[in-house]
């Protein structure tokens, strides 16, 4: 289902499949709002990106929002808050996409880290994590 003022975004991209049988349309409210900018934002830059397409019978159901109790990734990743996603793009690489958003940060107002892609070259991962540095922080996972 449509998110309304996301464009270019379903709902179930953005949630593992738990949640959003649990809550459907209001797994929106476990998003944050700042999060949702970056992606539309990267969206809007890159064109199209998969975050979680388990909805299409793909694999990714852990790239966005995840349940608390999920074991995959960090006890405290910021997925399990609704603060993070992993990109994936079919026409630019995550390093070309990093390259791209750490010279331009303007862009992405509201991001505030990534992993670093040496770390994850097959996804990037963006969060909206409060940090006491200036800028995006690059991260090793």
């Amino acid at each position: 289902m449509k998110i309304p003022g996301l464009d270019f975004f379903e709902i179930e991209e953005l949630v593992h499949p738990d949640i959003f049988e649990t809550f459907g349309e209001r797994s929106i409210h476990f998003l944050d709002p700042a999060m949702l900018r970056t992606i539309v934002a990267i969206r809007k830059k890159f064109g199209p990106i998969v975050i979680n397409d388990w909805m299409w019978g793909g694999n990714f159901r852990f790239s966005g929002l995840r349940p608390m109790d999920s074991t995959v990734g960090a006890k405290y990743s910021m997925h399990k808050y609704g603060k993070a996603a992993d990109c994936k793009s079919e026409k630019y690489t995550p390093a070309e996409m990093q390259e791209f958003i750490l010279a331009n940060p303007h862009c992405f107002p509201d991001l505030r880290r990534m992993e670093n892609v040496s770390h994850t070259p097959t996804w990037l991962h963006i969060d909206t994590a409060n940090t006491t540095e200036a800028g995006i922080v690059l991260f090793k996972p």
